[in-house]
């Protein structure tokens, strides 16, 4: 399967849209096709910086939308939706906003780290009876990643989400409902107090917030010496010590894996240029 990663970036912009993945049966393949639409639309609406983030992401939403003739509402599981996260400088600040679970983290001259993230989904989701059985399954060693019951258990959980997608004691996620932009989380930050900006689709982040196997200071020290590419492949690597997801648990045994890294302090890039790394093409180590 190919990638459903997708980044695009502009003067003073960069937009990481990740498709989600289908799991009902019968489902269409669209979460890459979604994606490719919303950043090619979000680039249009955010380049304009009279327009705040929030308002350029229900805009960009909107026209997807109507270009994939989409009826709302989407369904999650079966219909194309995506977690989808903009940084932008605006003047003298670095703004950010993300709908859904592909964080933005900066780092800050004094080595701190402020993160803009989207976690409503995974906070709604967490104590479902459906999950717990699914985690505890695999910390046992009872059951694995892609078993019957694992899938069938995937199954429930995104069924009982229907009623709780894009809705005020819900969670929001980039769809056919241009309400959700205007639901994004939001944070901005001086230019002059950060050095690094980072932004990662969950297929990476989950080195930091799941796998804890680096911090976010860690990761851009990683993107300064060596590329993005270096910390993907940390990342690849720990997905295939644990196929089974007995040591860390979760819904598949890898994701796609995408990495933005803007290095703001102009001793490192003057010109303040982004770079990013994208997950091994399928036919590589990596499968998304």
């Amino acid at each position: 399967m190919a990638s459903e990663d997708r980044v695009l970036t502009a003067p003073g912009l960069i937009v990481v849209v990740d498709g989600v993945t289908t799991v009902a049966d019968g489902a269409e393949a669209l979460g890459g096709t979604y994606a490719d639409v919303l950043a090619t639309e979000l680039i249009a609406s955010a380049s304009d910086l009279e327009i705040d983030l929030r308002t350029a992401l229900a805009q960009a939403i909107d026209r997807t939308t109507k270009a994939l003739d989409l009826a709302p509402p989407t369904v999650p599981g079966r219909s194309p939706q995506a977690t989808v996260t903009v940084g932008r400088v605006r003047g003298a600040l670095f703004e950010a906003a993300a709908i859904g679970d592909s964080p933005v983290a900066a780092i800050g001259v004094d080595g701190s780290v402020r993160i803009v993230t989207d976690d409503r989904l995974a906070v709604l989701v967490g104590d479902r009876p459906a999950r717990l059985e699914q985690w505890e399954r695999l910390r046992s060693g009872v059951g694995q990643i892609g078993d019957q019951r694992h899938g069938e258990l995937m199954r429930e959980i995104m069924r009982g989400l229907s009623e709780a997608v894009n809705v005020p004691a819900g969670y929001w996620i980039a769809g056919a409902d241009p309400q959700a932009g205007l639901q994004a989380v939001v944070a901005s930050w001086p230019l002059e107090e950060i050095t690094d900006v980072l932004i990662a689709t969950d297929g990476t982040s989950v080195a930091v917030d799941k796998y804890k196997i680096l911090t976010w200071p860690q990761i851009a020290d990683l993107c300064r010496t060596q590329g993005p590419e270096a910390v993907l492949d940390l990342v690849d690597e720990a997905d295939a010590s644990d196929p089974f997801g007995h040591r860390w648990p979760r819904a598949k045994p890898g994701d796609d894996k995408t990495l933005v890294h803007l290095l703001v302090a102009p001793r490192r890039n003057p010109a303040g240029l982004p770079h990013h790394g994208r997950a091994p093409a399928p036919d590589s180590r990596h499968q998304p």
